[in-house]
């Protein structure tokens, strides 16, 4: 059988490469982030990154690399964290 390459995808806040099952897959519709859900532009985030978020210290340095990343994605500068802290809480 042939080898089949596996896709690569890229977190947008570290640009790590890694396989779709590594990454958590968001969009932005309505200045709200949003799990996605197969419509629409989307993005992706490591687990790596997301871990960072529940650090005691809010104003971190990962965390402001994180809402950079988000703000830049999402094409405003709402309060994106908190969106992403709820949105982990379900996923996990």
């Amino acid at each position: 059988m042939a080898d089949l390459k596996r896709p690569l995808r890229m977190c947008i806040v570290c640009k790590a490469r890694l396989e779709k099952k590594e990454l958590l897959r968001l969009k932005c519709e309505d200045k709200k982030l949003k799990k996605y859900d197969d419509t629409g532009r989307s993005f992706y985030l490591c687990y790596s990154c997301t871990n960072h978020l529940n650090s005691d210290k809010l104003n971190s340095k990962e965390n402001k690399k994180i809402q950079k990343a988000l703000c830049f994605q999402c094409k405003n500068k709402d309060e994106y964290l908190v969106q992403l802290k709820e949105i982990l809480t379900d996923v996990r």
